[in-house]
């Protein structure tokens, strides 16, 4: 019974290692049909199964507009995106400067440092930085400069205080607008191994001249020794004065050449003796001007206002480098390298007018009266029809 017993004991354990072996076959085999419906009922958004430390959401970075779009839409937004200047490493283009005015100034005589102001003005750039170009030229007449200003053929002529007021009478549109000597520069020059002393002593004699504004000066100085223009003999010598001195075709010349005449004189070996026009009965003037055409300075003021600026910084250039002006001036015009001009060279540097839009307004208003007075002139002008001042406000 013993036995029996023992061998019973086992049967409950052979019947639970039968059924382990038998379950694969007893589970029914599921059908593909059944795996596609499984799939499916899936979503893209199911989530995986995380470990318990991940069970957290992520959360999500979104992702750049070209990364969202297809290339066409991508191209789309660029097209209208507004435009952003790009950086170039090229230099940039110069901006042109704005175009220069011009001016055309033709002188009263030939080309000498007298004229330094205009020449030494266009050398050192002082027009250019005005926005100026300026032309000049010299007259083949002394007496063309105002005629062709008149006529509206120049912009600025260069010529005297007496001059302007004659020409005015005859009903020339001119008008001062600078000036450049503010000294006379008239001067009666006889030889000094003649036998002439005195203004006196040229009754009878021959006088040349250059300029026709300079027969009111001889007059006013003959007037003192009671006899006039009808009792001597005049020759228009133009530019050709010194040569007719020294070759004794005239007894005596006058001109506004105080500055350089007696020192050609010397050149040639002949010593002369000069008498004075404000010392001898002219009234006190500006010795060297420049002149606007009235009619049209309305138009031609800016210009004209730079103009004098440019004057006025190249005066005070000179004066305080006298050596270097002179070598500037040279450099520029190397015909007036001469031994007589050299020799001016500092005398024509203190008749410079430092401020050459300063009007002196009696002077004008004496020199019109005299004329006047003694049958230069047939009528008087007002100052502001002579002369212009275009610095003061």
């Amino acid at each position: 019974m013993s036995c029996i017993g023992s061998r019973l004991a086992w049967l409950p354990l052979l019947a639970l290692l039968i059924l382990s072996l038998a379950a694969p076959w007893l589970v029914a085999p599921i059908s593909s049909e059944a795996i596609a419906e499984a799939t499916d009922e899936m979503s893209l958004e199911s989530q995986p199964a995380l470990p318990a430390s991940q069970r957290d959401p992520i959360p999500q970075v979104e992702a750049p507009f070209w990364q969202k779009r297809s290339p066409k839409e991508h191209a789309g937004a660029l097209s209208e995106a507004p435009f952003v200047p790009s950086v170039t490493l090229r230099e940039p283009e110069p901006i042109a400067p704005p175009p220069l005015s011009e001016l055309h100034i033709v002188l009263d005589w030939y080309l000498s440092p007298q004229h330094a102001s205009l020449l030494i003005a266009r050398k050192l750039g002082y027009f250019e930085k005005q926005g100026l170009n300026v032309r000049i030229t010299v007259p083949a007449d002394p007496s063309v400069p105002t005629k062709l200003l008149a006529a509206s053929r120049i912009d600025l002529a260069l010529g005297r205080q007496p001059q302007l007021h004659m020409q005015v009478d005859q009903g020339l549109p001119l008008i001062r607008v600078a000036t450049l000597i503010g000294r006379p520069l008239v001067m009666l020059t006889v030889r000094q191994d003649s036998d002439i002393e005195t203004p006196a002593q040229l009754e009878g004699r021959s006088i040349g001249y250059a300029v026709d504004d300079t027969n009111a000066i001889l007059e006013a100085m003959l007037s003192q020794f009671d006899f006039s223009l009808g009792n001597i003999t005049l020759h228009n010598l133009n530019f050709a004065l010194s040569q007719a001195l020294v070759q004794q075709h005239v007894d005596a010349v006058i001109a506004p050449m105080r500055h350089t005449l007696p020192l050609q004189l010397e050149e040639e070996g002949i010593v002369s003796r000069s008498f004075l026009a404000e010392e001898h009965g002219y009234p006190l003037h500006d010795g060297l001007i420049m002149m606007a055409n009235r009619d049209h300075l309305a138009t031609k003021r800016s210009e004209i206002q730079r103009l004098l600026v440019a004057l006025e910084e190249a005066n005070l250039w000179m004066l305080n480098h006298p050596d270097d002006a002179w070598r500037r001036l040279v450099d520029a015009e190397p015909g007036l390298d001469t031994t007589v001009n050299r020799r001016a060279w500092r005398e024509t540097l203190s008749l410079l007018a430092q401020r050459p839009s300063a009007l002196e307004a009696r002077r004008y208003e004496t020199l019109d009266a005299y004329l006047h007075e003694h049958g230069h002139i047939a009528s008087r002008s007002p100052v502001e029809r002579l002369a212009v001042d275009l610095h003061s406000r």
